[in-house]
C-alpha cells in the first residue's frame, strides 16, 4: 500500500511539475539564428540623403497605466513586475505630425485592469490623442489589438479620421471586432494602404513588416535629425528584457490573453533577429510599446519626448 502511495505521489509531483513547466517555461527561447529576417541597411537605404527632411523628435503620450508579474511579459521572470504602459507616439516634423498606435480607452482600460493600486487611466491624454489623430497627416498602428486601436475604432470623428489613416490589410479586418456596435462605414470601407512590404511611408519613416504576434503586426524605424534611430516594436515583446534574454511570454499568457494565439514560431525568430540587431547596432533604441520602466528612462534621458506637440 505504501509503495502505491509513493508512486502515486511521485506520479502527482511530475503531472503537477510538467503542468507548470509547459504553462510558464516551455516554447519560450528564441532559435540560435534568424538570418536576414530584419534588414537595417535596406530601412537606411529608404531614408532621404538630406538630413532636415527628417522629423526632429519623438513624443510619447501615456493613456494608462498598471502593474502586472513579470512572468506574463516573459517566460521565467518570477520576483519582478511588469510596469506597463498604454500610450500613442507623435513623430514630429517642422510642418506636420505622424501618430503611431491608438491606445486603449477608458473601457477597455477598466476592463484589462490588473492593479487596483498601480492602474491609472488619463481621461484628458486620451482626448489629447484623439484629437492630435485629426490633426496628424497620418496615423499608423503596430498591430490590430485592442490596447493599441482604440481611439481608432472608437473615434468620434470617423469620417475625418478615415482619410489619415495608414493601415494594412488584416489590421482593418480586425477594426470591427473593437468597435462599439457597428465600425463605421468611412473606417470599414478602408482600402488598405500598405501592402505588406518594407515601405517608407515619410521622410525618415519606415514601416517593416513583421507578423507574428498578429497577422498585421509591423514594427516603425525613425531616424530624426541628430541622426538617432530608433525602432518601435510594438507588441513582439512586451519588455526590452524579453529581447535582451531572448525569451518571449509564458504559454499560459498566450492561452489566457490572445485570441487568436499569436503565432510563437514567428514571434521568438523575430526576438532573435532584434537581440542580434540590437547588437550590432548599440545605438538604435529599440522600444516595446508596453514596456513603462523603459520609456520613463527614455523620457529622463532625453531621447523620447512626454506628452504631444499641439
Amino acid at each position: 500500500m505504501l509503495r502505491t502511495i509513493l508512486i502515486a505521489a511521485a506520479a502527482l509531483g511530475i503531472a503537477i511539475f510538467g503542468g507548470f513547466w509547459w504553462l510558464f517555461l516551455a516554447d519560450s527561447k528564441a532559435p540560435a539564428a534568424a538570418p536576414g529576417l530584419f534588414a537595417i541597411e535596406d530601412w537606411r537605404s529608404r531614408l532621404p540623403e538630406d538630413a532636415s527632411a527628417l522629423p526632429t523628435e519623438i513624443r510619447v503620450l501615456e493613456i494608462g497605466r498598471d502593474k502586472a508579474p513579470g512572468f506574463a511579459a516573459r517566460a521565467g521572470g518570477f520576483g519582478t513586475d511588469w510596469n506597463t504602459t498604454y500610450n500613442a507616439v507623435q513623430i514630429v516634423w517642422p510642418d506636420r505630425t505622424l501618430i503611431v498606435d491608438g491606445a486603449i480607452d477608458a473601457a477597455t482600460a477598466a476592463g484589462m485592469k490588473q492593479s487596483e493600486a498601480d492602474w491609472a487611466f488619463d481621461a484628458a491624454a486620451y482626448e489629447t490623442l484623439l484629437a492630435a489623430m485629426l490633426k496628424a497627416e497620418q496615423v499608423v498602428i503596430t498591430h490590430e489589438h485592442l490596447d493599441h486601436v482604440m481611439a481608432v475604432a472608437r473615434h468620434p470623428d470617423p469620417a475625418a479620421l478615415a482619410p489619415r489613416l495608414v493601415l494594412n490589410a488584416p489590421q482593418i479586418g480586425a477594426l470591427p471586432i473593437f468597435a462599439i456596435g457597428a465600425l463605421d462605414p468611412a473606417i470599414a470601407g478602408l482600402a488598405p494602404r500598405l501592402d505588406g512590404t518594407v515601405q517608407s511611408i515619410a521622410p525618415g519613416v519606415v514601416i517593416i513588416p513583421a507578423a507574428g504576434h498578429t497577422p498585421g503586426s509591423q514594427l516603425v524605424f525613425i531616424r530624426t535629425q541628430d541622426g538617432r534611430e530608433t525602432l518601435l516594436i510594438g507588441d513582439v515583446a512586451w519588455s526590452l528584457d524579453a529581447v535582451e534574454t531572448l525569451t518571449t511570454r509564458p504559454v499560459l499568457t498566450q492561452y489566457m490573453i490572445f485570441d487568436p494565439n499569436e503565432d510563437r514560431t514567428s514571434v521568438k525568430a523575430q526576438l532573435r533577429a532584434l537581440h542580434d540587431l540590437m547588437e550590432a547596432n548599440p545605438d538604435l533604441t529599440v522600444i516595446p510599446a508596453h514596456d513603462g520602466d523603459l520609456i520613463r528612462g527614455l523620457i529622463q534621458d532625453d531621447l523620447l519626448t512626454e506628452g504631444f506637440k499641439e
